[in-house]
């Protein structure tokens, strides 16, 4: 009965001890916002993780970038973790956007080498005027374009790359994957070199062009119908 009741006792006064060995999530936001010219272009280079771009009517972009780390840093590392990616938006001028996205070097020799050069993981979520062109230059991990009217050059080392065009989309599409799968409403696919896919569709002269490039993962070409961006701001 004395035993039972030490355990109990016990039980209870360490349960605060254990709640507060629960790792916190490490993570940081940050939003910027700035105006640019119809039919400007937005160039982002560098980026890793998660790229979500959103067209709408407005004529800013907004951009949120959300740094995460590993549950296992400790805090004392987060603040020099946070500072290893280092995300910049440059206004060239009224009709050019840069979004570079630079990592600085790793100082352990035996932490496994990857594409991006950080253990990091990285959100950005842009919204941008439906009209600019964008061009874009990703490391591993997927984009999301979604309700762009204008020309899209993408390329990607490895992941998903998704592009959802509202109705009515008349696109030229030259789309390629060195290994992966294409899906597209856009036309059928062929087997390049048995191993990726190519989509060629259109005539650039008479429409905007949709470039896509995939190093390792799929492609998914797709359009939607135009209700789908009632709620657009």
């Amino acid at each position: 009965m004395l035993v039972a009741l030490w355990l109990i006792i016990r039980g209870v006064m360490t349960e605060p001890v254990f709640a507060q060995q629960v790792p916190q999530l490490i993570q940081e936001s940050k939003t910027e916002r700035m105006s640019l010219a119809p039919g400007a272009v937005i160039r982002i280079d560098g980026s890793f993780g998660d790229l979500n771009i959103e067209g709408w009517n407005q004529q800013d972009v907004e951009i949120t970038v959300i740094k995460t780390l590993p549950y296992d840093y400790k805090q004392l590392k987060a603040a020099k973790g946070m500072s290893a990616v280092k995300v910049t938006m440059e206004k060239k001028s009224d009709k050019e956007l840069d979004i570079s996205t630079a990592v600085a070097r790793h100082d352990n020799w035996f932490l496994p080498i990857t594409k991006s050069g950080t253990d990091m993981l990285l959100e950005y979520q842009i919204h941008a005027p439906r009209d600019s062109k964008l061009v874009i230059h990703h490391g591993d991990g997927s984009i999301i374009v979604n309700n762009m009217a204008a020309d899209i050059d993408a390329d990607s080392n490895k992941g998903d790359l998704i592009v959802m065009l509202p109705e009515p989309a008349s696109r030229s599409v030259d789309a390629r994957t060195r290994f992966g799968i294409i899906a597209s409403d856009f036309g059928e696919t062929r087997r390049a070199r048995f191993i990726g896919e190519t989509l060629l569709n259109g005539k650039r002269s008479s429409s905007p062009l949709v470039h896509l490039r995939m190093g390792r993962g799929g492609i998914t070409l797709k359009t939607q119908p135009a209700e789908a961006y009632t709620a657009e701001q």
